[in-house]
């Protein structure tokens, strides 16, 4: 039967903590019949009430819900426009660079060195491609940048991130867990890497 859109977190897995407390006290022998019980769930062969397992997983449901909301808060959204002028490919690559925090040259060099050919940004922020190409392979180029150089590998951040230069090798900064790991030189590539993660498809 499919889940009514209005109930909570924990209706829609299925789970009554007070009826599992109830079912569970009587299984224990420890239910307490002619009363309401209102106090603290008593305690079976000195277990802390911390460490008791509805308790447990109370705390489980709210970690779930709590990075359910911060995978939905993380989430960025490219405006990605790919259009073909006579042989060439135009891409907004000012805007996409904006959102994503990079510096323009820097996913310049990527894109050029992935598609293999050759470019220039123009006054309006434009990047016009030498070649003619479509929208996905841009999207899928785009998508293994984010996944090498926005993403922490550590906590999937993909805003509290920055691409800091050392001589010639970049490497990316986590400034939301303090991770830390080399991106080598954007000229060269990603191209043996392979595609994409399928979770970053959602992201343009």
């Amino acid at each position: 039967m499919p889940s009514d859109s209005s109930s909570s977190d924990l209706e829609e897995l299925g789970v009554n903590l007070k009826e599992f407390a109830k079912k569970r006290q009587s299984r224990l022998g420890i239910a307490r019949t002619g009363q309401n019980h209102t106090g603290p769930t008593p305690h079976v062969g000195d277990i802390p009430s911390e460490l008791e397992y509805d308790t447990l997983l109370r705390c489980a449901m709210m970690v779930l819900k709590k990075g359910k909301e911060l995978g939905e808060s993380t989430r960025i959204k490219l405006p990605l426009d790919v259009k073909r002028e006579a042989r060439k490919t135009s891409i907004n690559i000012a805007e996409v660079s904006g959102v994503l925090n990079r510096p323009v040259d820097h996913l310049v060099s990527f894109l050029c060195s992935e598609l293999m050919t050759t470019g220039s940004v123009n006054k309006d922020g434009k990047l016009l491609l030498k070649g003619m190409f479509i929208r996905s392979e841009v999207q899928e180029v785009l998508r293994r940048y984010i996944e090498h150089f926005v993403v922490c590998k550590i906590c999937e951040s993909v805003e509290d991130t920055d691409i800091v230069r050392d001589k010639r090798l970049y490497f990316l900064k986590c400034s939301k867990c303090g991770g830390a790991r080399c991106v080598g030189n954007a000229v060269e590539g990603i191209t043996t890497k392979g595609k994409a993660k399928p979770q970053l498809r959602g992201m343009l």
